[in-house]
């Protein structure tokens, strides 16, 4: 039987090539979530700021949108499509599919934040019909997104440096 190509991250533990590429889409999926979300947080708060109504607000995320090569033919539902309803670009299926991701190589609690964020979004009474309210529910996502990001930093990297004898030991480790 043949091994997998993989590599280790601890003495004890394997990172199969599914796993990395989990890991890999995981992260891009976040990285797209991540970025939509704060693009209509940006417009959002702009337009409460400004005192702007629905419409400036979905004509300005329209245009956003067009810029990043998303395609929205009705600009009056940029707002929604870019939250929930676009199958690739939106905060919604971004999120999604990082939890599908996650399924394969995360913890429970990763899974459960990741979940927790999606949920912000699933029900269809929270979608916004003012830009305040588009703006509460972006900064609630990106709240629930940098809760994961903690999640992440907690379990898989270390607070501290590692030494220069720590780093030379793996190494020797790996070329094993």
């Amino acid at each position: 039987m043949v091994e997998p190509r993989s590599i280790t991250y601890r003495s004890d533990r394997w990172l199969t090539d599914s796993r990395v590429y989990n890991l890999i889409w995981m992260g891009r999926w976040l990285e797209r979530a991540d970025n939509i979300a704060r693009v209509v947080n940006t417009f959002a708060r702009m337009a409460v700021e400004n005192g702007s109504d629905m419409l400036t607000l979905q004509e300005s995320l329209g245009n956003a949108a067009a810029i990043r090569g998303i395609g929205i033919d009705d600009p009056s539902q940029s707002l929604v499509m870019l939250l929930k309803q676009h199958e690739a670009s939106s905060i919604y299926h971004s999120l999604a599919t990082a939890r599908s991701n996650a399924t394969h190589v995360g913890t429970v609690e990763l899974i459960r934040a990741m979940s927790e964020a999606v949920l912000t979004l699933e029900d269809d009474a929270a979608m916004p019909d003012t830009p305040l309210n588009a703006l509460l529910l972006t900064n609630e996502v990106l709240e629930r997104l940098n809760a994961v990001y903690k999640i992440i930093d907690d379990n898989w990297f270390h607070q501290e440096a590692l030494s220069e004898e720590e780093m030379y030991r793996r190494f020797v480790q790996q070329q094993q």
